[in-house]
């Protein structure tokens, strides 16, 4: 019976560490380095297409109202990545297995996944960059994807050059080697690895577009959230479950070479 009892007790004892051990919170997150982007004006042409009348021409440039931006110096490592899935919190992603990579081959919910399990641990709210905040961080590295000055001409032709010149400077060259983060450098501002071979997601949707008929604002315009502005050496729309871009999926754009992502943080909750 004695001994029966010890038993018991030692299996009691083992349960309740287990249990203890399941309940005993994970680790502190450390939360990466960030740049902080100083509040002020931004000049920014919306993403998506817009008609005026049968055309499709350029978004009219707005003068937007911009406050502080603080933003992932890098993207998000495969390391800290896969400590969300040992977390059984994100999707499985694959990986390359190499220290000071960036985590590639995610989708929007993956990365939405991600910025929410971030954002518990780290007890501040994470998010993706909308499209006007990744080329405010861009800097000098940004690009316009605006037609030029042709695009709302009358005549059909013009408007034709100026689509194909657009197209043929934002094909360049594809880069499709993995290489580790801080491989392209800074910008002036100190954001690394921007307009690299990784496209970031961002949250803006897709925009349709109806101008008023001088062109000088969007008369209607409505959202299709299915397809997201990505953000790289140019701008494409991928659709939100698409994990690479290249086997298909970029709706518009030159299709990027990888899909990665990196957070900015909200306190305006």
């Amino acid at each position: 019976m004695k001994l029966r009892a010890f038993l018991a007790s030692g299996a009691v004892l083992a349960l309740g560490a287990v249990v203890w051990g399941w309940l005993e919170p994970p680790p502190p997150i450390t939360v990466p380095e960030v740049v902080w982007i100083v509040a002020g004006p931004q000049d920014y042409r919306p993403a998506g297409e817009f008609r005026q009348g049968t055309r499709v021409v350029d978004a009219p440039r707005q003068v937007l109202s911009a406050g502080v931006l603080e933003i992932m110096k890098y993207h998000v490592s495969e390391a800290d990545y896969a400590l969300c899935t040992g977390e059984h919190a994100c999707p499985p992603a694959p990986s390359t297995r190499r220290a000071g990579f960036a985590q590639t081959n995610v989708n929007l919910a993956d990365v939405t996944a991600y910025a929410a399990w971030f954002s518990a641990r780290a007890g501040q709210h994470w998010r993706l960059p909308t499209d006007a905040e990744w080329l405010r961080a861009a800097a000098e590295r940004g690009r316009d994807d605006g037609f030029g000055v042709d695009a709302n001409s009358a005549d059909p032709s013009r408007r034709w050059i100026a689509s194909y010149l657009r197209e043929t400077a934002s094909g360049g060259q594809s880069d499709l080697v993995a290489h580790p983060m801080g491989h392209f450098g800074v910008n002036r501002l100190g954001v690394a690895d921007m307009a690299g071979n990784i496209w970031d997601w961002t949250e803006t949707c897709f925009a349709n577009g109806t101008l008023t008929p001088d062109g000088s604002a969007v008369a209607t315009r409505s959202d299709y959230c299915g397809v997201r502005a990505v953000q790289g050496k140019h701008r494409a729309f991928v659709i939100d479950f698409i994990r690479d871009a290249r086997s298909g999926g970029c709706s518009a754009g030159v299709p990027p070479d990888y899909l990665g992502f990196r957070l900015v943080r909200d306190r305006s909750e």
